[in-house]
Order: C-alpha cells, then sequence, then structure tokens
C-alpha cells in the first residue's frame, strides 16, 4: 500500500450492485489514473445480498491494491458514505470524491472537478440533465425546497453522489451528524452551507440511466423519508 496519503480517495458505497459494478470500477480507475497515480478507491459494500462482494474481490485482484473493499452490515447509502469520508480523513488523503455504483455518475465530467479543487473547497455535480425519469426529478427539488423552508439554506443539489470534497475540516462536520440520519450526505450538505469558511463550487453534469440493480429508496418511500429529514434535520 501507498504510504504517502493519497492525493485523491474514491468512495463508492455498493448495495446489490453486481450487473453494474465492473463496468463502473474499471471505467473510474481508468479515467482517475488519467491525472494522479496517487489514489485510493474505496468500495463498501453495505451488506449486499447479491453477489456484488465477489465481484468486488475479482476486480481487486485484476486492479491490485488500490482498489480497498470495506464490507459490512446494511446500514444505508449515507451512513456508507459517511464511513468512506471518516477513512479518507483517518488516511489524510488530500481530498474525497464520491459516486455511486449504479453506472449513473458519468466519468466525462471528473476532470472539471479535478481541474478546479484548489478554486474551492466543495464541489457539487449539479444534475441539469437526469435520464432517471421526472419523479426523480421531482424529488430532488422538494429536497431543495424543504431545505430552503427548514433549514434555511439553499443547496442546489443536496443529494447527488457526485461531489468532491477538501478533507481538511470535513471530519469536524461528520462528527456532528447522528448515527441515524438517513440522508447523511444531505445533512452534510447543509452543514458545509451553514459555514461560511468553505468555498462551493458547481460543475454541470448529466446523470445517467442505471446499468442494473434497483434504487436504494423506492420512490413510494420518498414521503416518509421527507419528514423524517425535517425531524432529523432538527439535531444539526
Amino acid at each position: 500500500m501507498n504510504k504517502q496519503p493519497p492525493k485523491l480517495f474514491l468512495v463508492m458505497p455498493a448495495y446489490n450492485e453486481q450487473a453494474s459494478l465492473r463496468k463502473v470500477v474499471l471505467e473510474w480507475f481508468q479515467e482517475l489514473e488519467n491525472w494522479t497515480e496517487n489514489f485510493v478507491f474505496l468500495a463498501i459494500d453495505d451488506g449486499s445480498q447479491d453477489n456484488t462482494l465477489g465481484v468486488l474481490q475479482r476486480l481487486k485482484e485484476q486492479l491490485g491494491e488500490r482498489l480497498e473493499i470495506y464490507s459490512r452490515e446494511n446500514r444505508g447509502h449515507g451512513q456508507s458514505c459517511l464511513e468512506g469520508y471518516k477513512r479518507a480523513c483517518e488516511r489524510r488523503a488530500f481530498w474525497v470524491f464520491q459516486i455511486d455504483s449504479d453506472g449513473q455518475c458519468d466519468p466525462q465530467y471528473f476532470y472539471k472537478f479535478w481541474r478546479d479543487r484548489e478554486k474551492y473547497d466543495v464541489i457539487y455535480g449539479h444534475r441539469v440533465k437526469r435520464d432517471d425519469g421526472f419523479r426523480r426529478v421531482l424529488a430532488s427539488l422538494v429536497l431543495k425546497a424543504v431545505l430552503f423552508a427548514t433549514a434555511g439554506v439553499c443547496c442546489v443539489d443536496a443529494n447527488v453522489p457526485y461531489r468532491l470534497m477538501k478533507t481538511k475540516g470535513l471530519e469536524d462536520k461528520i462528527g456532528r451528524i447522528p448515527h441515524d440520519f438517513f440522508l447523511s450526505n444531505v445533512a452534510l450538505a447543509v452543514l458545509l452551507k451553514r459555514d461560511p469558511q468553505w468555498r462551493h463550487g458547481i460543475v454541470k453534469i448529466k446523470f445517467s440511466e442505471r446499468y442494473g440493480g434497483e434504487p436504494s429508496v423506492a420512490l413510494g418511500e420518498f414521503g416518509a423519508r421527507a419528514v423524517e429529514l425535517v425531524r432529523q434535520l432538527g439535531s444539526l
């Protein structure tokens, strides 16, 4: 393992994504190698019931030590992201980048994030084009309105998985998020937005159709999750 702190620490939660994992990991490895050799790709198997872990283990045999695997009992997508961010901070990585494992995060936009990393402390992908359906777009708009009304912050896309963050100062924010906070990435976006010292950047991206598998949160659950979010925001 590279003893130097990684320049980039990529975090990818995965739950029942055996159909998409190989393509996602290989295309992202190729993209990252265009910009730095000193990176870690952390894949977190969040208690998958399919062959997600087996696919990851075979990929590690092919790709080597830069692909790291952490498997644990299911705790949800948001808490898996936080686990990855914590590990990036512990390894003293300079930057942590998060994607999802379903193929919706297109690597073609990454260079814009990496190019502008010194201008900002956090850069979010803004999903201006989406292939995952109107109802998902509506859910994001509702989330934006809820955050403005209840938390007093205006986040362009608080739950987007495509985000690059500096690790300096990030651990303190992560520590303020309760362990039962379901939409942890939303909570983190709120905390970063409230801090005037954090410089926020945006890169316009297209969100592609999933390669396979099913979303971790069904559309029918969004109403209940919105109510839960409002309650949990009061604890931040």
